[in-house]
């Protein structure tokens, strides 16, 4: 199967997972039953229309519980089912791409994706996202739902301000761009052992980086950097 076909197949499920409880839903309902039933039955596309409400539950489910790895393995699966109904025919990318156009020169925000860098730039590594700050703006922020009443959770909007945030943040963001290559198993691999121990550190309330901050802004004196004696050989 060609990589772009993967690619925006996975584009596709990415848009889907991100908008499950959101009113944008009835549509992706309708459309990726359309696709996955290839418009053989009127039966085969009820049996889609079935399974595809059932997934979306889990997933609402899942949001409710904070299970984020549980989204992430939801995301892997309607991807596998996309691939499925990709490899069984040359016309089957052209369907896809009628119900999810690629997205034009104006970037969509990553409820729906973007383009990969390497496709707008034409050189260099192919990256989905551009750097780290589109990575967290399109992507993190838009799937990351969390209480951040300063109790269980915090965040700081000014991320950057914060070194070990942004070294945080941008691990994840590289670890996601190597990882979304594996079809089977790279999502739910970021989740479980990237995105949620940094997440767990980085929105600790009382001791991650946004500790002195709050989700309305940058703290005026944010926390210092560790305290240590010039080093001396003896």
């Amino acid at each position: 199967m060609d990589s772009k076909a993967i690619e925006h197949a996975r584009r596709v499920a990415a848009r889907v997972t991100a908008d499950a409880d959101g009113d944008a839903w009835k549509e992706h309902h309708w459309a990726v039953a359309r696709f996955l039933s290839g418009s053989r039955t009127a039966v085969e596309e009820e049996r889609w229309r079935k399974q595809l409400h059932d997934w979306r539950e889990r997933i609402v489910a899942s949001l409710a519980a904070d299970a984020y790895a549980a989204v992430a393995e939801s995301q892997d699966l309607l991807l596998d089912w996309l691939l499925t109904e990709l490899r069984r025919g040359e016309d089957a990318l052209g369907s896809l791409l009628a119900l999810y156009p690629l997205p034009g020169p104006e970037r969509e925000p990553l409820s729906a994706s973007a383009t990969p860098a390497s496709e707008v730039t034409g050189d260099g590594p192919e990256f989905y996202f551009a750097d780290v700050f589109t990575f967290v703006t399109d992507y993190l922020a838009v799937m990351i739902r969390r209480p951040l009443d300063g109790t269980s959770a915090t965040w700081c909007p000014h991320w950057w301000e914060h070194p070990e945030a942004g070294a945080r943040l941008s691990a994840l963001w590289l670890a996601w761009e190597h990882l979304r290559h594996d079809a089977a198993l790279g999502m739910t691999t970021w989740w479980i052992q990237h995105a949620d121990p940094h997440l767990r550190v980085l929105m600790d309330p009382r001791q991650g980086p946004f500790a002195a901050c709050s989700p309305e802004g940058h703290a005026q004196e944010p926390l210092g950097p560790l305290p240590v004696d010039p080093y001396e050989p003896t």
